[in-house]
C-alpha cells in the first residue's frame, strides 16, 4: 500500500504558524517565555538557510528583494557597530526585518516543492484553535463576553479564520461539497462573535476581492443549487440551533452597533481612537526623519505617547515604541523605504499575475484575497509574524500558476538552407 506523505510539507509553514498566540499557548504559559523567545531566534536562521539553499527556485525579482532586503540588515548591523560597539545592539530594531526573512523562506521551499495540501493546514489550524478557544480561553465564547467585549482569544488567532473561511468557500463554489459550507458559515460566525473589529472589516474587504478572483479559478459554478445552499443554510442553523434567539436579545443588538458605530468613527471613539492619538503624539517625529526612520537612534527616544489620566508615559523608555500599526511602527524604525521595502514587491508580483491570462487555483486566490486586506490591517495592527509566510506561500502559488511562454518553433541555419541541395523530384511528377 502506498502512503501519501505530502501533508509533511506542511511543516516549514506550521512551525512559524506556531508563533502565534493561538498555538503557542498550548505549549508555553507565558507569552515571555524565554524558551519561545529562543524559538522566534531560531526560526529566523531557519528561515534565512530556507532562503539560500533554495535561491535558485526565486525568480529574479524575488532575489533582488531578498538580497535588498539582507543589504539593509547589513547596513544597520555596520550602523550598529559604528555607534554602540556592538552588531545588533537593539534586537527589536532588528526584528522588524529579520521577520521578513519568513517571507523568503517559506516561498522559496514551496516553489521548490510545490503547493502544500491545504485540506490537512485547514484541519490543523482549526484544531489547534478549537483547542485553544476550548481549553484556555472558554471564557470568550459565553454571551456575558460577548455583551462586555470581553476578548481574550487574540486579534492574530482571530485573523486565521478569515484564511480558514475563504479556502472552503472557494472549495464549496468548485467542488459543491456541504462541509465546505458549513466551515465557511462556521469561521465568519466566528469572526463576528469573537468582535475583533479590524478582523470584520478585513472580512468585508476580502469576500469581494475573492469573489473578483473567483472569476479565474477553473471549475466555480454559481449554479442556482449552490447560491440557495449559501443563502438557507445560515437560516436554517440560526433557527435550529436558537442563534435567532440570541440576536433578538436587545443587548446583543446594542453590542453589535456600538462595534459598526466604532468602525465609523475611528477617530471619535474605540481603540480607533486611541491609535489616532498616538499617531498625533508622534507625528512630529516622524516629520524629523521621513525617509530612512530613526532605526537605532529610535530605541533609545523617549516615549512620546502619554496616558490622559496621569500624564506618565503609556511605556517605560528604552524598552521600545509598541506601535498598534504597522504603518506608524515603519514609519518610524525606517521611513518611507521601510514601508516600501516590505509593500512594494508583492503588490507587483499580484498585480503583474493579475494582468496575465490562464486560471489561478482556488487556494492561490483565496490567499490573493487574505493577503490583500494586509493593507487594511496595517492600519490597526503590525503583521503577525505567521502572516510573513502565508505571503511567501501566496507569492509561490500566484508564480506557479503564472502561463508559461510558448517556445518559438527553432529556425534552420541560414547557412544550411543555402548549401543544402534541392530534394529530388517524386516520380510520381512524371
Amino acid at each position: 500500500m502506498k502512503i501519501n506523505l505530502r501533508f509533511l510539507v506542511l511543516g516549514v509553514f506550521v512551525a512559524i504558524l506556531i508563533t502565534d498566540r493561538g498555538f503557542n499557548q498550548l505549549f508555553f504559559e507565558r507569552e515571555d517565555d524565554a524558551l519561545l523567545g529562543k524559538y522566534y531566534y531560531l526560526l529566523v536562521g531557519f528561515s534565512l538557510a530556507l532562503s539560500l539553499l533554495n535561491l535558485r527556485y526565486m525568480s529574479v525579482g524575488m532575489r533582488r528583494w531578498f538580497f535588498a532586503v539582507l543589504t539593509a540588515l547589513g547596513l544597520l548591523a555596520l550602523e550598529s557597530y559604528q555607534g554602540w560597539g556592538s552588531w545588533m545592539v537593539y534586537p527589536h530594531v532588528f526584528s522588524k526585518l529579520t521577520v521578513l526573512l519568513h517571507i523568503f523562506g517559506a516561498y522559496a521551499y514551496y516553489r521548490r516543492v510545490g503547493q502544500p495540501p491545504f485540506g490537512p493546514l485547514v484541519f490543523l489550524i482549526l484544531l489547534g484553535l478549537g483547542i485553544n478557544l476550548a481549553f484556555f480561553n472558554s471564557d470568550s465564547l459565553s454571551l456575558n463576553a460577548f455583551l462586555n467585549n470581553e476578548r481574550g482569544f487574540v486579534t492574530t488567532s482571530a485573523y486565521l479564520f478569515l484564511v480558514v473561511g475563504l479556502l472552503n468557500l472557494n472549495w464549496f463554489l468548485q467542488r459543491g461539497h456541504l462541509l465546505h459550507v458549513c466551515l465557511f458559515f462556521g469561521c465568519m460566525a466566528m469572526i463576528v462573535f469573537l468582535q475583533h473589529r479590524t478582523v470584520w472589516v478585513s472580512t468585508a474587504v476580502a469576500l469581494p476581492l475573492n469573489l473578483l478572483l473567483l472569476r479565474r479559478v477553473p471549475g466555480v459554478r454559481f449554479s442556482p443549487q449552490r447560491l440557495l445552499v449559501l443563502g438557507l443554510l445560515p437560516v436554517l442553523v440560526g433557527g435550529v440551533g436558537g442563534v435567532a434567539a440570541i440576536l433578538d436579545n436587545p443587548n446583543v443588538i446594542k453590542r453589535l452597533e456600538a462595534s459598526i458605530e466604532d468602525i465609523q468613527n475611528p477617530d471619535k471613539q474605540g481603540t480607533g481612537s486611541w491609535r489616532m492619538k498616538q499617531y498625533e503624539a508622534y507625528e512630529p517625529v516622524l516629520r524629523e526623519r521621513p525617509v530612512l526612520g530613526w532605526r537605532l537612534d529610535g530605541f533609545e527616544l523617549p516615549v512620546q505617547f502619554y496616558s490622559d489620566d496621569t500624564d506618565a508615559p503609556i511605556w517605560e523608555n528604552f524598552t521600545g515604541h509598541h506601535f498598534h500599526s504597522f504603518y506608524l511602527d515603519r514609519l518610524f524604525y525606517f521611513g518611507i523605504v521601510g514601508v516600501l521595502l516590505v509593500l512594494l514587491m508583492p503588490i507587483y508580483v499580484v498585480a503583474k499575475r493579475l494582468l496575465q491570462p490562464g486560471p489561478i487555483p482556488a487556494a492561490t486566490a483565496a490567499l490573493m484575497a487574505c493577503c490583500a486586506t494586509l493593507v487594511v490591517y496595517a492600519i490597526s495592527y503590525d503583521w503577525p509574524a505567521y502572516y510573513y509566510a502565508l505571503v511567501g506561500l501566496m507569492l509561490a502559488g500566484v508564480q506557479a500558476s503564472a502561463p508559461v511562454p510558448v517556445a518559438a518553433p527553432a529556425r534552420r541555419p541560414l547557412a544550411h538552407t543555402l548549401t543544402s541541395p534541392e530534394p529530388a523530384p517524386s516520380a510520381l511528377t512524371y
